[in-house]
């Protein structure tokens, strides 16, 4: 991609109705209102690295979540690579596209760290 330029700007409520048509299409995927709305707010969008810091930030200080989970296209080696990188683990290979081919999906987990000195099983909780 010689000469192509990639421009980041903030999030706005135009640029949000872009990304609504545009899902579906790229992704074939619809996400729900509160997506946008959660996109709307962080203001800023187009960095995997920095996005998925946010949300492991935010699961970590909520301390309610034991464990994240992810899919990922099996055909999807930079994603798969990028979230091995954030220690995710797959756990499970599963169908789980419906309209897309290969259908079949790597379920990532990544376990919230638990403070020292504590077993992962004392950790959980029931909020």
């Amino acid at each position: 991609m010689t000469g192509s330029r990639i421009e980041l700007r903030n999030v706005t409520p135009h640029k949000i109705r872009q990304l609504k048509r545009l899902n579906p299409v790229i992704f074939l995927v619809g996400y729900h209102s509160k997506f946008y709305k959660d996109v709307l707010e962080v203001g800023e969008l187009g960095i995997e690295t920095k996005m998925l810091n946010h949300a492991l930030n935010i699961c970590e200080k909520d301390g309610t979540f034991d464990s994240i989970y992810l899919h990922i296209q099996i055909s999807n080696e930079s994603a798969i690579d990028f979230y091995r990188k954030f220690d995710f683990e797959i756990i499970q290979t599963k169908n789980y596209y419906k309209r897309i081919e290969p259908a079949d999906a790597q379920v990532f987990q990544k376990n919230r760290k638990v403070p020292s000195g504590q077993n992962a099983d004392v950790q959980k909780t029931d909020k």
